[in-house]
């Protein structure tokens, strides 16, 4: 095989970003999709890249991992917050929280602009390809979560309602989470998200759908239900036998609390790319860039499940306030002070993962989550 030849498994923003960058330095580049298209795991929901975790904005963020935009990108600043008796705070930010994007199969989905991007730079695409062994050479695998450490159950549905975005705070409706609400251009993304009692996600989401009727005037047309997850966890072991490289919640790669993981998954598969391109170590390159990010987000998540429904009271009324929530967010993200020393091992000893094995490679294996190959529902709670 050409050595400049590399095989891609999995077809999602990680592995379509490495693909993307090692095509434009002339590596043939192959991706094995085992499903018919991109985006198929989704149904047109709205979710969120974060414009925090670095200070460079997350426009030109694309920029420098040489992706453009050719999908839905909106920037959301202000939006409302709702704390558990309902009472609405609003943030107001000096430059965007975040940018919407879809996902699924529509047109202007990230999935499908990624999937242009990629064709157009001379990537094969092998649809309906499940690679049952490891090909020979450099490979980087990016088959997405192999585990459940925070679901999400909500609709998307149409609606008249103007370009918003709605918080709420309250673990009767997301314990030890958040439910929240996206709109955009005539169409909307609901739903609670849950880091526990996943068995009970029905009831906390009809409890959370019932506090937004009560809450915003807002029209609901032709819903339908979706339901998502995200896997989270440090894998001290990100290549294999130097060819074999995880990109995305394939390596873990994601935000432990609020789940803006794309930007963690794009940003590893140019890093898996450049590691191969320039020959440089990519486990040391994530620890520079990606994991000091993820061990703020630990710590944002165990001291966020410390605080309960008082607690969330007091965080909202007190951000309120802030005159620029995202400085604050992006200062703390990018600190390496003594706070983070100290808290970093207490929420890392608290955090319990999911998923056991991380390098399970769907070869020979015996757990839930590979006998049901790779599963989409979300009655999956099990260990790897």
């Amino acid at each position: 095989m050409n050595s400049k030849t590399v095989n891609i498994i999995g077809a999602g923003p990680a592995s379509l970003v490495a693909a993307i960058q090692l095509a434009k330095n002339n590596y043939r580049v192959i991706v094995h999709e085992m499903k018919k298209d991109v985006g198929t795991r989704f149904n047109g929901d709205f979710q969120g890249i974060d414009n925090w975790s670095t200070y460079n904005d997350a426009h030109d963020f694309l920029e420098s991992i040489d992706i453009s935009i050719n999908f839905k990108f909106a920037p959301y600043r202000n939006g409302d917050y709702f704390d558990p008796l309902s009472k609405k705070y609003n943030i107001e930010t000096s430059r965007p929280l975040f940018y919407l994007v879809e996902r699924g199969t529509n047109e202007e989905s990230l999935d499908q602009g990624l999937k242009r991007q990629a064709l157009k730079a001379g990537v094969e695409i092998k649809w309906n390809s499940r690679v049952s062994k490891v090909p020979e050479g450099k490979v980087i695998i990016g088959t997405g979560p192999k585990a459940a450490d925070a679901i999400a159950k909500g609709i998307v549905f149409e609606t008249t309602h103007k370009n918003y975005y709605a918080g709420y705070l309250d673990d009767n409706i997301a314990p030890e989470a958040y439910a929240y609400l996206l709109v955009n251009e005539g169409k909307a993304t609901f739903a609670t998200c849950l880091f526990k009692s996943f068995p009970n996600a029905q009831e906390y989401y009809d409890r959370a759908y019932k506090r937004l009727i009560e809450t915003v005037d807002i029209d609901i047309v032709n819903p339908k239900p979706f339901g998502g997850y995200v896997n989270f966890f440090f894998n001290k072991n990100l290549t294999k036998d130097n060819r074999i490289y995880y990109v995305g919640e394939n390596a873990g790669f994601q935000d432990a609390l609020w789940g803006f993981g794309m930007r963690y998954a794009m940003h590893s598969g140019y890093l898996a790319a450049r590691s191969i391109i320039e020959d440089k170590s990519y486990q040391d390159l994530c620890k520079t860039h990606i994991v000091p990010k993820m061990e703020i987000s630990l710590i944002n998540r165990w001291m966020f499940s410390k605080l309960g429904n008082f607690g969330y009271k007091r965080v909202l009324k007190r951000i309120s306030k802030k005159k620029d929530l995202v400085s604050i967010l992006t200062k703390k993200y990018n600190s390496n002070g003594i706070g983070k020393r100290i808290l970093f091992p207490i929420a890392k000893l608290w955090f319990k993962p999911r998923l056991k094995d991380k390098q399970c490679m769907h070869e020979n294996c015996s757990c839930l989550w590979c006998k049901h190959g790779k599963h989409d529902s979300l009655k999956i709670e099990s260990d790897c």
